[in-house]
């Protein structure tokens, strides 16, 4: 707007900030009409005046982005500098008799839990928990307010053009809602990344955005077609005829056309098309769609392009991180035993297992020479190159990575569980159960947090359905190898390991790595309870009962006794040299082993749960980490939030807070 129709009409408004004299470059290059009375020039003042605002909001809502980014990342980030403090205190003092009384971090902590974890009761959202449905609650009342704070509510006759009505509603909001859904579009894109920055500032693993992501975008969604509706009222009924400015230049069929495709990643979205469809062509087509919904708002309105070059900024910056991290994975930089210089898959084997009973096949791949570094917990994005080339998909190692110092590496163990797509592909590989093929493997990652298991819990529950014992049997591995290198470098003295499966012959999945977990926890001072929980088989011989051990002498699932104290007998100077470096018990520690037998029932977990926080936890602080299908995790959320006891952590006693990890595999 130039300062002569400033000055020759009246107008007090002078552009500032996004606003170049001359020219509003944010919204277009519009040729202002002359002033003709006192209305149209007051219309035009309170134009530019909404401009600025919304333009000043957008920034606002990344600012509040940005403060909400900090708060989560210090929630995250303290408690784990505070137990390595704390821990460390415990190990250079002599751990005081007395009960300390909890911080008030802790007892905040303990009270969100309580009161945030539980399964909603909100309509559409039944299916998160509290804090989940607050946070969209949030979102939306927050996009509400945006949209309606700072308007100018009136209304301007133009008496050149019939019917000439301009209604600031219309108008003003139309345009803050489309503000609105551009300056979101980052953000949406930022939350289905897998390397993005949030996780790289916060800690919190991209699993745990794909929900943000999922309702961030059906706000742009809403706010597109509010944007459309308001413009299409102003411009077909109020005011009808379009200004001469608006005339050829293609942003209303840009407009339509980002609208179709907004519609068509929504729709496309919900679970019951994805099924339909397949996950493999939805994941493909949700990616080429959402860069053309990026061009199509380009062309829509050009002169906001710094929104959607940001967008697209985001996909190629963590496409080019993935590629990144696959080539330093599998370059080998000199000629070795891995192979000669250049690029090298993983060189593995694939066999199947197939359940006749229940006609269920599962998958075991074993990566022998993998040396890529990854923690307990963390995941890996695979590729088969004889499969496909552009298919990834993601699947936690069951295994642990050997020690960097000493230069030897653990295989990478996965077990799958055999679905539609690329997994029913990988069956049909694997003509013959039980045989093991050649796989040629490619890892990407890894991803999901590095410290999901709290460092300052002396109590720690994990829980596995299924192939989800690939979580959390890499856990209990680690405790169990940490206490027994150094009994400092852990504050987890029992360990509650659960494990629902199908068939009892399902356990040979991970027989040796539990008798392993058995006889090191002995050696390190560890409690260790295993409960393994079978659904489907009834009929349980006395042979099966015997085999049930509660002592790492006793004969476990197929090593015999005079075995184990072989092992016993060559470990027995490391063990005596353990013993004396901590004031634990051996005595009190070692591996208690019992079988359930449901008879076609799902387990309570709940129970499994509370039974664990009553009777085993009598002192320090509890954590529970678990994996397995979605219908366990509501049910776990209730009891661990039953358990948290505010009251209990301000008198001191610590079991009265108990932590909670659930690594998502809903994709």
């Amino acid at each position: 707007m130039s300062h002569s129709l400033l000055n020759n009409h009246g107008l007090s408004t002078k552009p500032t900030g996004y606003w170049r004299p001359g020219k509003p470059a944010s919204y277009g290059s519009l040729e202002i009409p002359t002033c003709i009375g006192e209305e149209t020039c007051d219309y035009w003042e309170n134009y530019y005046i909404q401009h600025n605002r919304h333009v000043l909001l957008m920034f606002i809502t990344w600012g509040l982005i940005a403060f909400i980014l900090l708060v989560a990342a210090f929630i995250t980030r303290y408690p784990r500098i505070g137990n390595r403090v704390q821990r460390q205190a415990m190990n250079d003092e002599e751990e005081s008799s007395t009960a300390k009384k909890g911080s008030t971090f802790q007892v905040w902590s303990a009270s969100c839990r309580r009161h945030l974890l539980p399964k909603s009761h909100m309509g559409i959202l039944l299916s998160m928990t509290r804090l989940q449905a607050l946070l969209v609650v949030l979102l939306f009342v927050y996009a509400i307010l945006f949209s309606f704070i700072g308007i100018a509510y009136k209304e301007w006759v133009d008496p050149t053009k019939q019917p000439g009505h301009r209604i600031g509603f219309n108008e003003f909001v139309g345009n803050r809602t489309g503000c609105l859904a551009f300056a979101l579009v980052p953000l949406v894109f930022v939350l289905a990344s897998r390397d993005n920055i949030f996780s790289l500032i916060t800690g919190i693993s991209y699993q745990n955005f794909n929900l943000l992501h999922r309702w961030v975008g059906r706000c742009i969604f809403i706010f597109t077609f509010a944007h459309a509706l308001l413009w299409s009222v102003e411009l077909g009924f109020t005011y009808q005829r379009q200004p001469t400015h608006y005339r050829n230049k293609g942003y209303l069929e840009w407009g339509v056309c980002a609208a179709v495709l907004a519609t068509y990643l929504i729709l496309h979205s919900l679970s019951v098309v994805r099924k339909r469809t397949g996950y493999e062509f939805f994941k493909k087509t949700h990616k080429v769609v959402a860069i053309l919904f990026l061009g199509a708002c380009w062309g829509h309105w050009r002169k906001m392009r710094e929104w959607m070059i940001a967008g697209v900024v985001i996909v190629f910056l963590d496409r080019a991180i993935r590629y990144a991290r696959v080539f330093f994975i599998h370059m080998n930089w000199a000629s070795s035993e891995r192979g000669p210089f250049g690029l090298r898959s993983f060189e593995g084997t694939i066999s199947r297992h197939y359940d006749a009973e229940d006609n269920i096949d599962t998958l075991v791949l074993r990566l022998p020479k993998a040396t890529v570094k990854y923690d307990a917990g963390q995941h890996f994005f695979l590729t088969f190159p004889t499969m496909s080339l552009f298919e990834s998909h993601p699947f936690t190692p069951a295994s642990v990575r050997g020690r960097e110092e000493t230069g030897i590496f653990y295989e990478q163990l996965y077990i799958i569980r055999v679905c539609d797509g690329q997994t029913k592909r990988l069956a049909k590989y694997c003509k013959d159960a039980g045989v093991e093929y050649p796989m040629p493997s490619v890892c990407s990652g890894p991803y999901g947090s590095p410290n999901v298991l709290d460092e300052g819990a002396e109590n720690v529950q994990l829980i596995a359905g299924g192939t989800g014992v690939s979580f959390t049997l890499p856990i209990a591995i680690n405790i169990v190898a940490e206490a027994r290198q150094d009994r400092r470098r852990t504050a987890a003295r029992r360990v509650d390991f659960v494990w629902i499966v199908r068939r009892k012959r399902n356990v040979d999945w991970i027989r040796d790595e539990l008798n392993k977990l058995k006889r090191d926890a002995h050696f390190g001072g560890v409690d260790l309870h295993i409960k393994i929980v079978i659904t489907r088989d009834c009929n349980k011989s006395e042979k099966e009962v015997e085999s049930t051990p509660t002592s790492p002498v006793e004969s476990v699932s197929g090593v015999t006794g005079i075995d184990i104290e072989k092992e016993i007998e060559i470990q027995k100077l490391s063990a005596e040299k353990e013993a004396m470096a901590t004031t634990s018990s051996v005595s009190s520690a070692g591996a208690e082993q019992e079988t359930d037998w449901l008879q076609d029932r799902h387990p309570q977990v709940g129970e499994i749960v509370k039974r664990f926080w009553e009777q085993r936890c009598i002192r320090g602080r509890v954590q529970v980490l678990a994996c397995g299908p979605p219908s366990m995790a509501s049910e776990l959320r209730g009891a661990i939030a039953g358990c948290n006891v505010p009251e209990m952590v301000k008198r001191g006693e610590e079991r009265g807070a108990v932590g909670y990890h659930w690594d998502a595999r809903e994709y």
